[in-house]
């Protein structure tokens, strides 16, 4: 089809997680008719990675955290289900398994694949909680364990949500004291950081160490994994450390069609404006895990991938598209405001909130835990599935 001067700006969003999901939402409100959006994702129903602990732990079902993606039709959204195979920046095209998909402005959220294939044994031996399948097969395992070592941790760094795996083995530890089995129980955690939650600074990284410590978990930190085994993990310094049953994050990577593309720079992941998430292609926008974000005043080099800061970033390039393309209003920047719970059994949870962008050093507290807070994370459940579909 032509384009002319009365055809609506083509924007098209590649990634149907939280920050393409949040920026189809409010590009769409702003824009009306002024523009086509087009939001283009491999699933057919969007799963709130939030709640996955939850669905380890039994109390969640998958369907209870599930949408049907191809709900946002309603809202004048047009939903493709297919897979992106490439991204032609110079034909302005997305490429997909079924054809190709013009564009007028681009936002790229596709998030962070995995590398599983990078740590021998890790594929074979390993559970994780990094997608919806992953977390039933690790709720049954979970459930099914009566006694011996659980080793917890992290296989490379960075890893989105970098609370998640400390929240899981506080919420372990909950679990098996309720069923009377923690005395039979060992919970090892190793991790390649050296320290908990390295960017939240080392007094909000020393308050969920103490938690652990008060748990009886073990910490092990700057351990960088080598290999796995049937039922020992290798180092790359460090003694080896045995477990019946492995829970570990898996390396993360940036997908393929955005390498393919040039966008990743030395970090593997995509540069970024801070303030408003260009790329270094004109048009072209990237959002959260997938991004690569400098943080010169922060206490590590990258702003941690999070949904928090991808549910952020969607709203202010949307807005920014919305102005440019309806000739209306005042572009934001984005701030690096973001919170996070962090889920520690016993019916409560730690809340951490601040500005990671700030200056001279990000502005974050660590607050709790509390049952105040466990409500408020079940709340934000609710009106997440809510409010976007």
């Amino acid at each position: 089809m032509l384009k002319g001067s009365l055809m609506p700006s083509q924007v098209v969003i590649v990634g149907g997680g939280v920050g393409g999901l949040v920026a189809a939402n409010e590009l769409q409100g702003k824009v009306g008719g002024k523009a086509s959006v087009t939001l283009i994702d491999r699933k057919a129903r969007f799963q709130f990675p939030p709640s996955f602990p939850w669905v380890v732990m039994g109390s969640r079902t998958p369907q209870q955290i599930e949408r049907d993606v191809g709900l946002l039709e309603r809202k004048g959204i047009r939903v493709l289900q297919d897979e992106v195979v490439g991204l032609d920046l110079v034909g302005k095209s997305v490429r997909t398994v079924r054809g190709q998909v013009p564009y007028d402005h681009l936002v790229i959220a596709l998030g962070a694949g995995y590398a599983h294939e990078s740590v021998p044994g890790l594929r074979e031996h390993a559970h994780h909680m990094y997608d919806l399948d992953s977390a039933v097969r690790l709720r049954d395992a979970v459930a099914g364990f009566q006694g011996g070592t659980v080793a917890i941790g992290i296989a490379r760094l960075p890893f989105k949500c970098p609370a998640a795996p400390y929240e899981l083995a506080l919420l372990l530890d909950d679990s098996f004291r309720r069923r009377g089995v923690r005395a039979e129980v060992r919970i090892e955690f190793f991790t390649p950081e050296g320290a908990p939650l390295p960017a939240a600074g080392p007094e909000n990284g020393g308050k969920v160490l103490a938690m652990l410590q008060e748990r009886g978990i073990a910490y092990h930190p700057k351990r960088k994994l080598k290999e796995v085994g049937p039922r020992s993990l290798t180092f790359e310094e460090g003694e080896p450390l045995p477990f019946d049953l492995l829970i570990c994050v898996p390396p993360h990577r940036a997908p393929k069609p955005v390498v393919d593309a040039g966008l990743t720079d030395a970090s593997g992941w995509v540069p970024v404006d801070p303030g408003t998430l260009q790329t270094e292609q004109s048009g072209v926008f990237a959002i959260g895990d997938v991004t690569a974000l400098a943080t010169p005043n922060g206490y590590v080099p990258l702003l941690p991938k999070a949904g928090v800061f991808a549910s952020g970033q969607g709203k202010v390039v949307a807005h920014n598209l919305a102005v440019k393309i309806t000739g209306r209003g005042r572009s934001q920047t984005w701030d690096g405001y973001g919170t996070c719970f962090l889920e520690t059994g016993k019916g409560k949870s730690a809340f951490m909130a601040g500005n990671f962008l700030a200056a001279p050093r990000p502005t974050l507290k660590l607050r709790g835990p509390s049952a105040i807070y466990h409500t408020q994370k079940v709340l934000f459940e609710k009106y997440w599935l809510r409010h976007w579909f």
